[in-house]
Formats: structure tokens, C-alpha cells, sequence
């Protein structure tokens, strides 16, 4: 299933540095849906490095957060980032794809929760996140899922 595409009214609603396709330096991340999992990929480059050789931990945290994003977005709803929680299992190296998933775990009148998780093509994990996210409206309204 595809990804609803939100509305971009000019190029500037266009940038965010994880999904925007005009961001010369963002991410460019791409989602689908399969039966209410968000899954993606993205592969860390040299300018993405804290340490030599390993991904940034924040680089890391924005995939977390963008594919959560995305997971409230399909379940029809516009949220913001309430409360993040990541842990870190393993050095990511650059170079190396990375396999991202979220998806909604509980939903209340006020609040969504949502996994996610960044894994290595070995499966192994990479980080794990939760959070919690404040309704603010229903997708029809959404400009940007992030």
C-alpha cells in the first residue's frame, strides 16, 4: 500500500531534512505500508559519521523518529512528538543499509504510541524506539508527517 503523500502547497514545504526530495542535504528517506508497518532503508554515508566509520547517533534518532511519523500518519492521524525513547544496541557503520520499521502500538483520544526499529541486513537490531505522540488532527490536515 502506498504512502499517503501529504499536500505541498511550494517548494519550501518540500525540505524536511529526513523525507523532503528537494533537500540537497537532507535524507530523501522513502516509506511503504505493508498492513500498517512503515518499512525503509537508508544507507549512511561518510558525511553521516560521528566517529570514523559510524553513524551519527542523531542521524540514527531521525530515522526512528520519521518512520514513527509516518506510522501515525497512515493510521489517518496528525501528530507531533510528545516523548522519545531510543536505545542503542549496536554501532551502525556507514556504508551499510539500514533497515527501518515503525508502526502504532496503542492509540488513546489524546495519544498514539509507536515502535520502531532500525536493523542491520543481518537482521540484528541497531536501535529500538519508543514514543509518544500528541493527536493534533486527522491526516486530511497534514502537511508533513514529521
Amino acid at each position: 500500500m502506498q504512502i499517503p503523500k501529504p499536500q505541498i502547497k511550494d517548494k519550501s514545504d518540500n525540505l524536511c531534512f529526513a523525507c523532503g526530495k528537494d533537500n540537497p542535504i537532507g535524507l530523501k528517506l522513502h516509506f511503504t505500508n505493508e498492513a500498517g508497518e512503515i518499512k525503509g532503508q537508508f544507507t549512511p554515508g561518510e558525511l553521516h559519521q560521528g566517529w570514523s566509520g559510524i553513524t551519527h547517533g542523531g542521524i540514527l534518532y531521525t530515522l526512528l523518529d520519521e518512520a514513527g511519523g509516518y506510522a501515525v500518519m497512515c493510521a489517518g492521524l496528525n501528530c507531533i512528538t510528545a516523548k522519545s525513547e531510543v536505545r542503542f544496541n549496536s554501532l551502525a557503520p556507514v556504508n551499510e543499509t539500514i533497515q527501518i520499521s515503525a508502526r502504532v502500538t496503542k492509540k488513546t483520544s489524546r495519544l498514539v504510541e509507536t515502535e520502531a526499529t532500525l536493523s542491520r541486513q543481518d537482521g540484528s537490531t541497531i536501535a529500538q524506539n519508543l514514543s509518544l505522540w500528541y493527536i493534533a488532527g486527522n491526516s486530511n490536515t497534514t502537511k508533513h508527517p514529521g
